[in-house]
């Protein structure tokens, strides 16, 4: 045992020592990049999870009120304002899925669709001058444009 506490060995002591300091950094930081990647994707599935269950409750309520979907419906002055209000709030929905789908081309690929969906059944009344000024102008040219293809 004395052999290995010998001055001779006291540099290659130091160089194992030093090798493995780097190893273990090497590891950490691997395990950090892993670690946020993993968190990363976590919080994409619980967004993901989030985002569709809003979208489900805009979808009950026009089921329940068949009106705020037809394009050509005559409406009642009640109608019409449950109309605006139901247009308001999906396109300030649309408007939060455009932001969060210019970072991700995943869900550019499931909500694009849905955005063109809801684009040809609302687009009259986000060209309203009044409704227009409730959204900002990138959001606007990207509908505007009508093109939705994943980037």
């Amino acid at each position: 045992m004395e052999i290995f506490l010998s001055d001779e060995y006291e540099t290659l002591w130091t160089a194992i020592s030093s090798i493995m300091g780097i190893i273990a950094t090497t590891l950490a930081i691997f395990a950090l990049i892993y670690s946020m990647r993993t968190y990363r994707k976590t919080m994409q599935i619980v967004h993901y999870g989030e985002i569709d269950k809003m979208y489900f409750e805009i979808l009950k309520e026009a089921l329940a009120k068949p009106h705020l979907v037809r394009k050509s419906s005559e409406r009642s002055a009640e109608q019409e304002v449950e109309y605006d209000i139901y247009a308001f709030i999906v396109w300030n929905f649309l408007e939060s899925i455009y932001d969060r789908c210019m970072l991700d081309t995943d869900l550019q690929k499931t909500w694009f669709p849905i955005i063109e969906a809801e684009r040809k059944i609302h687009l009259a009344w986000i060209q309203e001058h009044d409704n227009r000024t409730k959204f900002k102008t990138e959001f606007l040219s990207f509908i505007e444009k009508g093109t939705f293809e994943v980037a």
